[in-house]
């Protein structure tokens, strides 16, 4: 597919880098050379240099031809304005970056008024990826498909617990609980596990089940950890506003770090029910002093991806049960992957993933399958990808134990007329199901693919 993304900035390189990998024919709209000379340095992309909101500029990207046009600058009127022109030259898909609280509020509207496939706000995209773990502190990811009532829970096996020395194969007569494991990593191997796969702790493991079969499950395996109560969060950002209305909505105190006072101002305005300190974070004499000792939940939302990583480990030095760092540079991500005891996240990956399963939906949608949503378990080689099943599909009507698949893929759960279930051996899947299928690598792109 054409795909012309502006914007060269972390969220816009991501992207491209991620499209590029799919094969995609990417042109980089900045009004900065630099970032794309670095862009096309380091990837098969074609660099415009222009504002993206001038038709001239989109003109001579050959916005007309284009299948997909993604808007991913800073400015959410540039990421509009530019979208609407891309429209009306002919581009086929529009996706519009929108960080304003505003936007938010209206996007059903904005996307019909303006023609937009799709709309997405990093910063809440992340504050429900954050409000998601400190609900079930256990886990270091969550990752909910839409309709499905089934959610994919990553945690680290920890010391001395029951899982230590267990075979995945019982675990359901062990802990009275049905759930499927559905991703592993091990000794620095990532990959999707047997029944015969023994696990250890210091383990990563994705397990899959209906969230109260999962709390028991947890309780059963004495590794749960209460939902969050009293949190502290570092910088005073839009995640933070968008993530302290989360969790105000589920009776969490919130206390807020910033050391901007104007900043301090807004949010004390805007948000009523939390605590709002002028200071700087950094300090741990602050840090006791607004209850650190006390905290069940710490997150560090600072520009800074050192500050939040050095501060996250104070805080669970200091006894703090759940601690989530906001880190943008994937090098820091990958070196901390199996070291770092809680959960980092980064609001470009998350922004890139929903726009890339987006992207594979719209390039290999047919009558045998389209792809809904596309999730990455802890690493970028294993996917977690929800399938609409069609009718052409090779595998409808056969039972999960008739196919044969194709090694390091496995069918993790089915929604069917509204109703999640974990499919066995016997399960076979029917026109309009969604598969959500679990896979190592990049080749699976339509249903069909999970066969050998």
């Amino acid at each position: 597919m054409k795909i012309i993304i502006a914007g060269a900035g972390k969220v816009g390189f991501t992207i491209a880098q991620r499209l590029c990998q799919e094969g995609h024919d990417i042109t980089l709209i900045d009004t900065q050379r630099e970032p794309l000379e670095n862009a096309s340095n380091s990837m098969d992309v074609m660099g415009l240099c222009g504002s993206c909101a001038s038709p001239a500029t989109l003109s001579d990207a050959e916005i007309g031809t284009a299948d997909v046009y993604i808007a991913a600058t800073g400015n959410d009127e540039a990421n509009l304005v530019s979208c609407q022109f891309a429209r009306k030259m002919g581009a086929k898909h529009t996706i519009a970056r929108l960080r304003r609280q505003e936007y938010l509020d209206s996007s059903d509207e904005l996307r019909e008024i303006m023609d937009l496939s799709l709309t997405i706000n990093p910063d809440y995209v992340t504050a429900e990826e954050i409000s998601r773990v400190l609900q079930l502190p256990t886990a270091t990811q969550v990752d909910a498909f839409p309709d499905c009532e089934l959610e994919i829970v990553t945690f680290r096996v920890p010391e001395g617990s029951l899982l230590g020395g267990v075979a995945l194969s019982r675990l359901p007569s062990l802990f009275k609980q049905k759930v499927l494991i559905c991703a592993a990593s091990h000794e620095g191997k990532v990959f999707i596990p047997d029944g015969n796969f023994v696990l250890s702790a210091g383990d990563s493991i994705a397990v899959t089940a209906q969230p109260e079969t999962l709390r028991k499950f947890f309780i059963a395996a004495g590794a749960y950890q209460k939902p969050v109560r009293n949190t502290i969060i570092l910088g005073g950002s839009r995640i933070a506003e968008y993530l302290t209305q989360l969790l105000a909505s589920t009776g969490v105190n919130v206390t807020i770090i910033e050391n901007n006072r104007e900043r301090c101002e807004e949010l004390a305005e805007r948000l009523r029910t939390a605590d709002i300190v002028f200071a700087d974070g950094a300090d741990t004499t602050v840090l006791t002093q607004c209850g650190i000792q006390e905290a069940d939940g710490f997150v560090a939302l600072t520009n800074l991806d050192e500050e939040n990583i050095i501060l996250s480990m104070y805080a669970h030095k200091a006894g703090v049960e759940k601690v989530v760092s906001k880190i943008n540079n994937d090098k820091f991500i990958d070196l901390l992957h199996d070291v770092f005891p809680d959960t980092t996240l980064s609001p470009k990956n998350l922004v890139s993933q929903r726009i890339e399963g987006y992207v594979r939906g719209l390039a290999h949608a047919d009558d045998i399958s389209t792809i809904e949503a596309l999730y990455y378990l802890g690493s970028q080689n294993i996917t977690a990808t929800e399938f609409v099943v069609g009718a052409r599909a090779a595998c409808v009507g056969k039972t999960l134990m008739e196919l044969r698949l194709k090694p390091g893929v496995l069918i993790c759960a089915v929604v069917r007329a509204g109703h999640s279930f974990l499919p066995d051996g016997k399960t076979s899947l029917l026109p309009g199901d969604r598969a959500i299928v679990v896979s190592e690598g990049r080749s699976i792109l339509k249903l069909d693919d999970i066969l050998a």
